[in-house]
């Protein structure tokens, strides 16, 4: 059981990341994000309030603006002492929309690279647990960002991450210059 003063952490962490992947969304198109988390330290309760700060509805009159992520497909992952804890939504009506995309083979790119193991599991929500083992040279912390590696590299091989050109942009030089 967890304090409420962590479960309101975890919540305006949320909902401060929330915002920030709506205006990501809206500037660059990406409807899908892999996204580590620090105040669920693990823990899968803090992580669900993480959710629900990220997908509240946002409070126009509000003066910080929080949330609205509802409609945004996210693989939350978080790392604690002893644990990694996932949290994959996808709306139904984003999966259907979007091809090639299967909410089942991104959590298995994840659930592959850290040893995770599904607790609990939805049409649009499934949550992974990986138990850390030093023994066995199992870190949360490395088995989280191996797990985000993975997840990433299934959304950007599905196509829903638009390729970074930067560096391909090269201008022309005037001939006078």
């Amino acid at each position: 059981m967890v304090d409420d003063k962590a479960k309101k952490a975890a919540i305006k962490e949320g909902g401060k990341k929330g915002v920030d992947m709506v205006g990501m969304s809206d500037l660059g198109g990406v409807k899908f994000f892999n996204l580590a988390v620090e105040t669920p330290a693990g823990d899968m309760e803090l992580l669900e309030c993480v959710l629900e700060g990220m997908n509240a509805p946002v409070d126009e009159g509000a003066e910080e603006r929080k949330g609205g992520a509802g409609e945004i497909g996210k693989m939350l992952l978080s790392a604690g002492d002893s644990q990694v804890a996932f949290l994959c939504h996808v709306p139904k009506a984003l999966q259907e929309k979007t091809e090639g995309f299967s909410i089942k083979e991104w959590v298995e790119a994840v659930a592959k690279a850290s040893g995770a193991e599904i607790v609990s599991e939805t049409e649009e929500v499934v949550k992974l647990v990986a138990k850390g083992d030093p023994s066995k040279e199992q870190f949360p912390l490395k088995m989280r960002d191996a797990a985000q590696a993975a997840g990433f590299a299934y959304i950007k091989s599905k196509g829903l991450i638009p390729e970074d050109d930067s560096d391909d942009y090269i201008p022309e030089v005037p001939e006078d210059w």
